[in-house]
């Protein structure tokens, strides 16, 4: 748990005291697609100290938001995942994304992690019944099946070979976000090899149509 408190008896502050600290929801974010080791999460977390993220692992670690496992052999490497009342942040984390997404102040074209493409993915979509869709995205981390329906958006981290989808799109996290939420043209980032694209039209069309942006708030 974090060293200092609040020292209030409202469950939000008490939340605040678990996870309030500096890096400790983006830590919560990077594993809600499964286990990581230290050094995949230094490689996602581009600014965090090795220091500060051994800190909040083991902050989150008392807190029992997340625990720490050694894979069997041969991996043998000891990992970090979040504990089943961890993942209840899910749905935490997704509101706050849909909160900010409002703001004039929200800067894009910063990096972004595969975990956070994803989640803002989640937090974004909306189903229309005429637009349904099964994107590969290949990404350098693992490529992942979105399967877009009326009914929601399911997101399998190990795609069946069994099923072919649509479209296979491959790329960073961060040329992803470009042409989801940054406003990239998807012709212009494929020229500039930012991007490959093997598949249906119809079907990246409707994927890319599926994250609307909310509409943002007047600044000041």
């Amino acid at each position: 748990m974090a060293n200092k408190s609040y020292d209030d008896g409202c469950a939000t502050a008490h939340a605040m005291d678990l996870i309030g600290n500096r890096w400790a929801l983006l830590i919560v974010r990077e594993l809600m697609f499964g286990p990581k080791r230290f050094t995949d999460l230094r490689s996602e977390l581009r600014n965090v100290s090795p220091n500060v993220l051994t800190q909040r692992l083991e902050e989150l670690e008392d807190a029992t938001i997340l625990q720490r496992r050694q894979l069997p052999p041969p991996a043998a490497s000891w990992v970090y995942e979040l504990t089943e009342w961890g993942r209840e942040l899910e749905e935490p984390i997704l509101t706050l994304g849909r909160w900010a997404a409002r703001s004039p102040f929200l800067q894009q074209g910063l990096p972004m992690s595969r975990a956070g493409l994803l989640l803002a993915m989640r937090a974004l979509y909306q189903p229309h019944k005429d637009s349904e869709f099964c994107v590969q995205l290949d990404m350098p981390h693992g490529p992942v099946r979105v399967t877009g329906t009326a009914t929601g958006l399911k997101i399998d981290e190990v795609p069946s070979s069994a099923d072919a989808p649509d479209t296979v799109l491959s790329g960073t996290p961060d040329a992803l976000d470009g042409i989801l939420f940054g406003g990239t043209d998807l012709q212009q980032a494929i020229s500039a090899g930012q991007l490959k694209c093997k598949g249906s039209h119809e079907a990246i069309e409707r994927f890319l149509q599926a994250f609307p942006l909310p509409e943002t708030l007047p600044a000041g």
